[in-house]
């Protein structure tokens, strides 16, 4: 009986650490208050824990909080507004703190926050829902879902890809309170976490060409993005919201995605509101307006003129030629009854000079 009883301890032992090792969700997570705040430990398999912002023997693992607002309208990462974003058209900044893990006798790492901890800086992925509609007769439920990775974690003298297939990813489910009427905003609906889970990143096994390849369907490097172009109003991943996928540090900053050509208006704006004030920056705007736009619309006036003057000289020509076609068939048909009276007459005359020869 005691055999039999060790046998099975050694074997849920070793069953928790396979499943440990499958889905470390259970152990990753801290609720800090059901279904509103969440503490999430991310382990970095490429990036130990940093010491004098150099890598040290220790493993580490970085610390998330998701919290939703007091209103439950608006979810925060870390005190940022991640959904919906605080601007549309902005990514927010990711910073997170380290922690040391360490593996224990139970099986499941032991955690020491270290107090003054350097917080790094993060490029992450970010797979979101729409925030920028409403509900509609056909769905009236609003059961968002946040899928985020970590690409790079960076301090201003260290910097590292966390690339690695064993690197995990969070997954977050959230849920309405209650269904709502057709046409409600999903920004003003409040929401409750319903779920969160910690797994790997998902794998690409075969290629295009069926080749076996090691490489994550979230995991790029900076080099391998598509470049930015001023004719491109966003320089959008996507075409839809959040528009942005890949945050990199370096291709954002306050006025949106640099290179595009919404980044270089905003960002001339700004420039002049913080010269000349708000006030006068509006004055100078439509000066500006005007005199960029006066060319253009008197460029369409006088397109538009000669337009309708082209289509007037046609229309009058064509005028002209149906009255010129009007008089001649007038005159045709004046002759034509000329002419045949003159046929009849010559006709009668020979028929007359006849009868009087019989007569005779």
């Amino acid at each position: 009986m005691v055999t039999f009883t060790r046998f099975l301890l050694v074997s849920l032992h070793l069953l928790s650490r396979v499943y440990a090792d499958d889905d470390s969700t259970s152990e990753a997570l801290e609720w800090l208050e059901a279904e509103r705040s969440v503490l999430v430990h991310l382990p970095t398999p490429d990036l130990s824990f940093l010491v004098n912002q150099m890598p040290s023997p220790f493993p580490g693992a970085f610390i998330f909080n998701f919290t939703l607002t007091p209103n439950n309208l608006t979810l925060l990462l870390n005190g940022e507004p991640i959904l919906p974003r605080a601007h549309p058209y902005i990514p927010n900044p990711l910073r997170a703190y380290q922690t040391i893990e360490t593996p224990s006798d139970s099986g499941s790492p032991s955690r020491t926050n270290t107090k003054g901890a350097l917080a790094l800086d993060l490029d992450y992925y970010i797979d979101g829902p729409d925030t920028t509609s409403g509900t509609s007769i056909y769905n009236t439920r609003y059961d968002p879902r946040l899928r985020i990775d970590i690409l790079r974690a960076s301090t201003p003298a260290y910097s590292t890809r966390l690339s690695s297939d064993s690197q995990h990813q969070i997954w977050i489910w959230l849920e309405d309170l209650s269904p709502h009427p057709p046409g409600t905003p999903y920004a003003s609906i409040a929401l409750r976490i319903a779920r969160v889970q910690v797994s790997r990143r998902w794998r690409n096994r075969r290629d295009s060409k069926g080749r076996t390849t090691q490489s994550t369907t979230t995991y790029r490097d900076l080099a391998s993005l598509n470049r930015c172009y001023l004719w491109s109003w966003l320089c959008a991943d996507i075409s839809e919201y959040p528009y942005y996928q890949f945050i990199y540090r370096e291709r954002f900053d306050q006025y949106g995605k640099k290179g595009s050509m919404r980044h270089f208006l905003t960002w001339i704006w700004g420039a002049l509101v913080g010269v000349v004030g708000f006030g006068p920056a509006i004055v100078l705007a439509v000066i500006w307006g005007i005199v960029m736009f006066t060319p253009v619309v008197y460029g369409v006036i006088i397109r538009v003129k000669r337009v309708v003057g082209m289509y007037q000289r046609r229309a009058q020509e064509v005028d002209e030629w149906a009255a010129d076609e009007e008089v001649e068939g007038l005159l045709r048909y004046d002759t034509y009854v000329e002419d045949s009276t003159e046929s009849i007459i010559e006709e009668e005359v020979p028929e007359k000079k006849g009868e009087r020869k019989r007569k005779d």
